[in-house]
C-alpha cells in the first residue's frame, strides 16, 4: 500500500514591503552657498532599514553636504551619515534604522553667489 504523499504546511511569511518616507518637494530645494535647511524629520520607529536616494540639480553651482541625524525626542544625538554631493551627482544607501527618528539637513558649500538644488528620498522597509 502507498503512503499518501506529504503536503507542505504554508509558512506565514512576512512580505518585505518598501513606503515613501519623505521626499523633498518636487523640482528640489534650493540652498544658497554658506547656508543650511532642515529639511525635515521621518519617523522610523516601523522600519527595519532606509534607503536614502539623493542627487544634487545638473545646474547647481555649489556642493552639498547632507547629514543624517539620529534624534531623541527633539534633541540631535549623533550623525547617522554624512555625505558630500557635487553638482548633478547622485548616491543610493541602504541603513539600518538605529532610532526611532532621524533628521534631515543640508549645507550648501560654495563661493559667493553660488546655489545648490538637491532632491531627498528616503524609503522605509518593514
Amino acid at each position: 500500500m502507498a503512503a499518501n504523499p506529504k503536503t507542505p504546511i504554508p509558512l506565514s511569511v512576512h512580505e518585505i514591503e518598501n513606503v515613501l518616507a519623505f521626499r523633498t518637494p518636487v523640482g528640489a530645494v534650493e540652498i544658497p552657498a554658506g547656508q543650511n535647511k532642515h529639511l525635515g524629520t521621518i519617523d522610523t520607529s516601523r522600519f527595519d532599514k532606509i534607503r536614502l536616494v539623493t542627487d544634487e540639480r545638473i545646474g547647481s553651482t555649489a556642493n552639498i553636504v547632507l547629514r543624517l541625524t539620529i534624534m531623541e525626542g527633539d534633541e540631535l544625538v549623533a550623525q547617522l551619515d554624512t555625505v558630500m554631493l557635487t553638482p548633478h551627482a547622485q548616491l543610493t544607501r541602504v541603513y539600518d534604522v538605529p532610532a526611532t527618528k532621524i533628521g534631515i539637513y543640508a549645507d550648501s558649500v560654495g563661493p559667493a553667489g553660488s546655489r545648490a538644488g538637491i532632491d531627498v528620498l528616503v524609503y522605509g522597509q518593514y
